[in-house]
């Protein structure tokens, strides 16, 4: 908790009891939403009707939901990082050195990673 109001100052900013315990809880989802994943993305090929596996790769990062969407999804990422990068920054910079990772040749990163068979099964 001192942790907590050190780090954000709701408290000292006349912020209710109830109000600091609900922004508690979100952050505790929001780390506690954190995964490791591993795998192939599946992509579209001109040359193929079907997807073909992409290069196996590795992802970090912050999901909306472990049940229904256990995959990365950029844009969410860039929200969930302005929370994780004043709770801790040094976590909040290797998420974003794993998404960097992903950049393709072209300098592209896809915006929704599903990596492995947990992932696509959802």
């Amino acid at each position: 908790e001192q942790r907590f109001e050190d780090t954000f100052g709701l408290e000292a900013r006349g912020v209710s009891l109830p109000q600091r315990r609900f922004a508690q809880a979100a952050l505790s989802e929001m780390l506690g939403g954190i995964g490791f994943f591993h795998g192939r993305s599946l992509l579209r090929s001109e040359r193929r009707e079907e997807p073909v596996p992409g290069a196996e790769s590795v992802l970090f990062t912050a999901v909306p939901s472990r049940s229904c969407f256990p995959r990365g999804f950029l844009w969410d990422e860039g929200f969930h990082l302005l929370l994780l990068s004043r709770w801790d920054p040094a976590l909040a910079r290797d998420i974003l050195a794993h998404w960097l990772d992903l950049l393709n040749a072209d300098g592209w990163i896809p915006r929704e990673q599903i990596l492995g068979d947990e992932a696509r099964a959802r």
